[in-house]
């Protein structure tokens, strides 16, 4: 019985490199085959009980941390998994499986928008993490606050709003336009801008009533009405902030040809 309570430690090193592994893989959308670079792998046992033919009673656990890189796109990450003795059972053989960074085909994966301001990128970052974590009411009120961000960034403090009747005054002459400060109104001055066209402005509407019923009515919108409406921001995005920033290049070239 002297042995009880003895606790064993062992590593190996690189023991899985060249393995191949079916992972998800974020940048493909998709499972793919995943080459391990680099591994350790650390054991512990601890003896509990010895039974009365001098058998050893022992918990057990093992740590395989892995440096993994996608056969495809060739993006590189970190794959962890853990093997516990005690969670073997008839419905699971104790391994858990933790990939870094976090992902899953029922994710968002963040887009990289390196010409969006940096306060926009941490509001976005913020509001996907919401996503992935099911926090559906703090996500939708992520997203209105981005489409606050953009106008805040791009000067537009207020403008024109349709009036709710907008029929004839009963002389023939229609309501006179009306001008706001709130979003809906900022929306109208991105338009008004010439930043975003009717259409896009019209869908950013559709986008501020999502983050009303949220943050005014604590209603939780459903999974694929937030995935639908990312989709939008990111899109608001290119329009706003990648195509001027791809306009400036063609202009900086043309400048550069002239002086030549």
């Amino acid at each position: 019985m002297e042995k009880d309570g003895i606790l064993r430690i062992k590593r190996n090193d690189d023991r899985s490199v060249g393995e191949k592994l079916k992972i998800y893989c974020a940048q493909c959308k998709r499972g793919t085959n995943h080459l391990v670079l680099k591994s350790v792998n650390i054991e512990h046992s601890k003896v509990i009980d010895i039974d009365h033919d001098g058998f050893e009673i022992t918990i057990d656990c093992s740590d395989d941390y892995q440096i993994i890189q996608c056969q495809g796109c060739e993006t590189v990450s970190f794959r962890h998994e853990n093997w516990f003795s005690e969670d073997v059972d008839y419905d699971s053989d104790g391994r858990i499986i933790y990939l870094y960074p976090k992902r899953s085909e029922d994710m968002y994966h963040i887009g990289y928008h390196y010409e969006v301001p940096k306060v926009l990128q941490q509001i976005y970052r913020e509001t996907i993490d919401c996503f992935n974590n099911g926090s559906f009411i703090l996500c939708a009120a992520g997203l209105r606050a981005i489409v606050e961000g953009i106008c805040a960034d791009q000067n537009v403090t207020d403008g024109p709003v349709e009036p709710k009747n907008n029929k004839n005054d009963g002389m023939g002459a229609p309501n006179e336009e009306k001008r706001s400060k709130n979003l809906q109104g900022k929306i109208g001055g991105l338009k008004e801008k010439g930043i975003l066209t009717e259409t896009h402005a019209n869908i950013l509407h559709e986008h501020r009533y999502l983050g009303n019923g949220a943050i005014h009515e604590l209603s939780s919108p459903s999974k694929n009405e937030l995935a639908i409406a990312i989709e939008v921001i990111e899109k608001t995005f290119d329009i706003v902030y990648g195509l001027s920033d791809k306009a400036d290049i063609l202009c900086r070239r043309k400048a550069s040809k002239n002086e030549k």
